[in-house]
């Protein structure tokens, strides 16, 4: 792990070098021995959040108050290599502060981006056996957008104002097929619950990876894809509103051809209308193994 530069007047634009292990738990290898997409958050966790959490202090998952950094867009994407089920994973990261600007030119936003690769060290050999891109948002608990949103840091992380880099939120409109109607549409009401929230008191990110790609795989089954050979290789996903335990929610997706094969999705809350935007929106993108 890095130690902390100079307090100079760019701190907060420090990069955040981390470098751990993380031994293969076997829940999250598939039959052919390779990282389940829906793994990868997990690897890259401690990682990402690890630093930054002894920074910023903890949520305060009792009363709910102060400053946290929820994850807004995450892009994972998994190599398909084959690992033992024994052995440990090199996992490599660099974070950062960086701000969104509004049309006036001032900040929109203050997020945090991680970049993490997750490598199978053998001899002097490396191996690539996923990527991760996360991104987190600043925000308060409060029911008001306006106070929600963060523009300055807080006085005691003693990092300055803010950063000076300057980055795009993906939205979930950029993941989605603009005036198409979906291919898929969900007939039921599916209903989160209690297994799948976290302590933040909402619907835990990756549930929402895990329920699209059940939803996509029955019908691509039903499009006649032979789902033997189909995998889930990257997945991009924004979150745009929390899910909550006991809600109800809507799945929609679009297949827009097979070169690339990719599919897009998307999660409505029950009783949104018609027209209403997307809770979460998802983009994932299909590879095929040579032999079934």
């Amino acid at each position: 792990m890095s130690k902390p530069p100079p307090d100079t007047a760019d701190r907060a634009d420090r990069v955040v070098r981390v470098r751990l292990r993380e031994p293969v738990r076997f829940p999250d290898l598939t039959e052919r021995r390779t990282l389940k997409l829906s793994a990868i958050p997990d690897y890259a966790a401690r990682a990402h959040f690890g630093v930054w959490h002894r920074r910023l202090g903890r949520p305060n998952f009792e009363e709910f108050t102060g400053i946290f950094t929820p994850l807004y867009f995450i892009d994972i994407e998994t190599a398909d290599v084959a690992l033992d089920a024994h052995t440990t994973l090199q996992v490599r990261g660099a974070t950062f502060l960086a701000k969104t600007i509004d049309a006036t030119g001032g900040i929109h936003h203050l997020v945090r981006e991680g970049q993490h690769v997750v490598l199978l060290r053998e001899g002097n050999l490396d191996t690539i056996v996923a990527r991760a891109r996360l991104i987190n948002v600043f925000t308060r608990y409060d029911t008001d957008p306006a106070r929600r949103r963060v523009t300055t840091l807080p006085a005691d992380m003693g990092l300055g104002p803010a950063p000076s880099r300057v980055i795009e939120l993906p939205t979930v409109e950029a993941l989605l097929p603009q005036a198409t109607a979906p291919d898929f549409c969900e007939t039921a009401t599916p209903v989160w619950h209690y297994g799948q929230t976290d302590p933040n008191r909402h619907v835990t990110g990756i549930e929402y990876l895990r329920m699209m790609e059940v939803f996509v795989a029955d019908h691509l089954r039903q499009r006649g894809q032979d789902l033997r050979r189909l995998y889930f290789s990257r997945a991009r996903i924004v979150y745009r509103k929390p899910g909550f335990r006991g809600e109800g929610y809507r799945r929609v997706a679009w297949w827009p051809g097979e070169t690339p094969l990719v599919v897009n999705g998307a999660f409505f809350k029950e009783g949104d209308p018609p027209h209403a935007r997307p809770a979460v929106a998802i983009e994932l993108t299909l590879a095929q193994h040579d032999e079934p």
